[in-house]
């Protein structure tokens, strides 16, 4: 039997008015966190190319800046792979399905081994991948070292629906996410959510996010998240999720809702065994509608979860009506 169900276009059946907020998301948590030291910082089984082939379009990037480079990081660990790796997987998947949007959350999660000097795991990584342009470029911050490997990386500046052009006369990427951005809009494109400090015109703005909790911004497009992930208990991290799921089911869907099922003591597996199996089990016996990104560990597991979450999806085009999950399908938007 194959690892996952294969979900490689699914949003090519979703009309081109239907708005991004409104849609039914499955996403992973830490995403690219498939090693680790005894597995205390694992958190998936399956590569980011599997998981994209499976479903999953939002994903949790972590980053370590050191050397004006960027490594996937989770907490401490560093996971073997830099942001141009992830670069590189998602533009190739983009490119072979442009029905398609991910949504990344880049997050600034800090280096802990430059103590270390030469030796660190994060500079030996770097200088292995024989890229001697990662050690020449000198910035000062962790927004010009994304920038930097973005454009260094990069060969089409519209890969990424909201992040502003390096080149003079390109207006590409400098838009936002809003309640009215729809999906026809960023078919083929990444959706960049930040998470570190930054001007405007990179991404759209997720750096307020207290820890451990669920929270609602004020301003702008308003973002609701749900993030009890410190051995909240398997009964009360249920509780937290389907609470606020519930309420991404029954309000208006201008918001973006967020909600991790993920959580953790010494390690997430233990966690997603059981909340895993709950929430599949939970929407597929729940009518369809809007229930926002879901953001999991281990998402495997059980086999239909992505598939119950994909399935939610339903008279989110404008031109739909309740009787129908699909409206206008004129996606020839690639990049």
């Amino acid at each position: 039997m194959d690892e996952f169900i294969s979900h490689s276009s699914w949003m090519r059946d979703i009309a081109d008015d239907a708005r991004v907020v409104s849609l039914s998301i499955p996403g992973t948590h830490s995403s690219c966190s498939i090693g680790g030291i005894l597995g205390f910082s694992r958190t998936q089984d399956l590569d980011l190319s599997d998981q994209l082939n499976a479903g999953i379009r939002f994903l949790d990037v972590r980053l370590s800046h050191y050397q004006n480079n960027l490594f996937v990081h989770h907490d401490v660990v560093h996971m073997g792979k830099s942001y141009a790796d992830v670069l590189t997987i998602c533009s190739n998947f983009l490119k072979q399905h442009p029905s398609e949007t991910i949504l990344m959350s880049v997050k600034d999660e800090g280096r802990w081994d430059s103590a270390f000097g030469k030796f660190a795991p994060s500079r030996v990584f770097g200088k292995s991948r024989g890229d001697p342009m990662n050690w020449v470029i000198r910035s000062i911050s962790f927004e010009d070292a994304f920038k930097a490997r973005t454009w260094e990386r990069v060969e089409d500046p519209s890969l990424f629906y909201n992040l502003a052009s390096p080149l003079p006369d390109d207006k590409s990427g400098n838009t936002n996410l809003t309640s009215k951005t729809t999906l026809g809009e960023v078919r083929g494109k990444i959706i960049l959510l930040r998470r570190f400090e930054a001007d405007h015109d990179i991404g759209f703005n997720l750096t307020y996010w207290p820890e451990n909790m669920r929270f609602r911004s004020t301003t702008g497009l308003i973002y609701a998240v749900e993030d009890h992930w410190w051995d909240p208990g398997e009964d009360n991290k249920y509780d937290f999720m389907i609470t606020h799921i519930e309420e991404a089911r029954r309000r208006d869907p201008k918001d973006l809702y967020i909600t991790f099922s993920s959580a953790v003591n010494m390690k997430a597996r233990g966690y997603a065994k059981t909340i895993n199996s709950r929430l599949s089990d939970y929407l597929a016996g729940s009518p369809q509608g809007r229930v926002g990104i879901i953001v999991m560990d281990y998402f495997e597991e059980p086999r239909e979860l992505v598939s119950n979450v994909i399935k939610m999806n339903f008279a989110t085009g404008e031109s739909a009506d309740h009787d129908h999950m699909y409206g206008n399908h004129s996606h020839q938007s690639g990049r």
